[in-house]
């Protein structure tokens, strides 16, 4: 077996939530490596964490909102270190890429389920079910939306989210973060509510953009 090499840890293009949480998730990462942790079992994690996560927002109190937050956060962890332990053992594969992305989509699905469920317990408003329906909607069709442009080549490069040549913000780790945030402040309604309206308005945004870009485009019959 091939010693893993901590240097390829990193990718040059970091995403900012990387950054921040990188003293910690590289300091795991060394000591995953040293126990021979391969990628495979840490993406599994991240589902199980997230699920774990979205039993404990489903309750609705607020000491059950803290551990969604906790295991939220490792779900997150989890999901960073897949990558970092894939490059550092050159073990990144096809199913890996694939596999990673939807591990993404599963982690965000459970806790913001779970999260839908709580507000309405507390609440006991059966609109906030609806409003959570719609949340779940529109951050799964965001997270479509930017993966299909990787089939594409004329908007494989885009992104609508802020970004510089160093760093980028990515949409389904920024979606867990506001989700702690919101739970630890006891404001999960107000995190359902932004995503179900400003959700609506990112992904026929997205659309939009994807329409000025490739509209003129024409394809080639072969």
């Amino acid at each position: 077996m091939k010693k893993a090499n901590s240097k390829k840890m990193l990718k040059k293009d970091e995403h900012l939530i990387s950054i921040i949480y990188r003293p910690l998730t590289k300091r795991i990462a060394s000591v995953l490596l040293k126990l021979g942790v391969t990628p495979n079992p840490v993406s599994h994690s991240i589902i199980i964490t997230a699920l774990i996560g979205g039993i404990f927002f489903s309750f609705g109190d607020y000491k059950s909102l803290v551990m969604g937050a906790i295991f939220s956060q490792l779900s997150l962890i989890c999901d960073l270190l897949d990558g970092m332990i894939a490059r550092a053992r050159n073990a990144k594969t096809m199913f890996g890429r694939w596999y990673e992305r939807i591990t993404n989509k599963v982690m965000k699905y459970f806790l913001v389920l779970g999260a839908s469920i709580g507000a309405y317990k507390t609440s006991g408003d059966p609109t906030i079910l609806i409003i959570g329906a719609i949340a779940i909607f529109n951050i799964t069709i965001i997270s479509f939306i930017s993966n299909m442009r990787l089939l594409f080549n004329f908007s494989k490069d885009y992104n609508e989210l802020p970004r510089t040549k160093r760093f980028f913000i990515p949409f389904g780790m920024a979606t867990t973060t506001m989700l702690t945030i919101a739970a630890l402040f006891n404001k999960v309604s107000w995190f359902l509510w932004f995503f179900a309206i400003f959700g609506t308005l990112a992904w026929i945004k997205q659309i939009y953009s994807h329409y000025k870009m490739g509209n003129h485009i024409k394809i080639e019959n072969k």
